[in-house]
């Protein structure tokens, strides 16, 4: 799955109506409905949503057409592979009916449009690690985390020697401990908090 990496925005108009798309990140749906407040457009009759958070997936077509609204721009984040994210447009009425069809690309580009402006990024799955290791291999763990690309959240010193806290990808942590046991010769213990 991916994510959005910012907020991203659109604009188009269609046969006189305008659509002004807006995407961006969300940690929940609780943030992405308040996403779907802060940039929907004040005074606009259409602020139509799509959002993926998790187990929650909802959109709405807000007065348009069942379906041509809301569905398509879930099927831009879902072209995508988008989760923790939301799009909202919000349209301006031109006085030119523009169809179910036309109603359904014109929500749907404009997410999409939304979307690449925003740019993506793969959601890497992590673990939190705390690694006790005596003093003699505190140099070797900090070269390891270094080159799994871990992320040093804690470091305390004590009596024992070093223990650090890591947040970790989930696909480089199993290896991470090996390579560590195997440079501190089985004198370091890690272990996965709560």
């Amino acid at each position: 799955m991916n994510r959005i990496v910012r907020t991203g925005h659109f604009e188009q108009t269609i046969r006189n109506s305008r659509f002004i798309g807006v995407a961006g990140p969300a940690r929940d749906e609780a943030a992405a409905r308040e996403f779907v407040r802060d940039r929907g457009e004040a005074g606009c009759r259409h602020v139509c949503f799509a959002l993926r958070c998790g187990d929650s997936v909802r959109f709405d077509d807000a007065g348009e057409p069942g379906g041509t609204a809301g569905r398509p721009m879930l099927a831009a984040l879902d072209h995508h592979e988008l989760d923790f994210s939301v799009v909202v447009v919000s349209r301006f009425f031109g006085g030119v009916k523009l169809g179910t069809g036309g109603l359904a690309r014109a929500y749907g580009g404009t997410a999409m449009q939304a979307i690449a402006d925003a740019g993506t990024e793969p959601i890497i799955e992590t673990v939190v690690l705390e690694c006790r290791v005596p003093f003699d291999s505190a140099g070797e763990v900090h070269q390891l985390a270094e080159r799994a690309g871990a992320n040093k959240r804690n470091e305390h010193w004590d009596e024992c020697g070093l223990e650090l806290t890591l947040e970790i990808a989930r696909v480089a942590a199993d290896r991470f401990v090996d390579e560590l046991t195997a440079v501190t010769h089985g004198q370091s213990s890690v272990k996965k908090p709560g």
